[in-house]
């Protein structure tokens, strides 16, 4: 927990003077299940942003996640993007005997603001690549957002 309030920290502390706010919900993608999303512009003229969240997830066990991930925004103009991006996503509670886990999520996907660039909704293939008994295990996933600019 230390580690990611750290990262937090840093990334959000070194990067003030950024363009852009979003707060959005996810269905699916990095929650793994369904999440809430801080996304910041790390730069003023970049595209690329840095995401931290609080999800859900459910299977085998249950309990809360943090995805935080780091994703590059192409522009196609008039408020369509693609989305390229890594995420991992920390799992806080319900894992086996409590011992902090997680999993890796690529991500590409397709972004489309509003009109006035107020809200905006994402469609993504996240992959899930996961350690299970000593062998690295694929899932394919994917995840549907909509969102708001602060």
């Amino acid at each position: 927990m230390i580690k990611f309030i750290t990262i937090a920290f840093l990334v959000f502390g070194t990067s003030l003077f950024a363009q852009q706010n979003l707060v959005y919900a996810e269905l699916g993608g990095a929650g793994p299940i369904i999440s809430v999303n801080y996304e910041r512009q790390l730069f003023q003229e970049s595209h690329l942003n840095f995401r931290a969240g609080l999800g859900f997830y459910t299977g085998w066990y249950a309990g809360l996640s943090a995805p935080l991930g780091v994703y590059y925004l192409q522009d196609f103009k008039k408020g369509n993007y693609l989305e390229l991006g890594m995420t991992y996503t920390l799992l806080l509670t319900g894992w086996e005997d409590n011992e902090p886990g997680g999993f890796i999520l690529p991500a590409i996907g397709y972004r489309k603001y509003s009109l006035k660039r107020k809200s905006f909704f994402k469609i993504t293939f996240n992959p899930i690549f996961f350690d299970n008994n000593d062998s690295l295990n694929f899932l394919p996933w994917g995840g549907i957002s909509f969102g708001i600019r602060l």
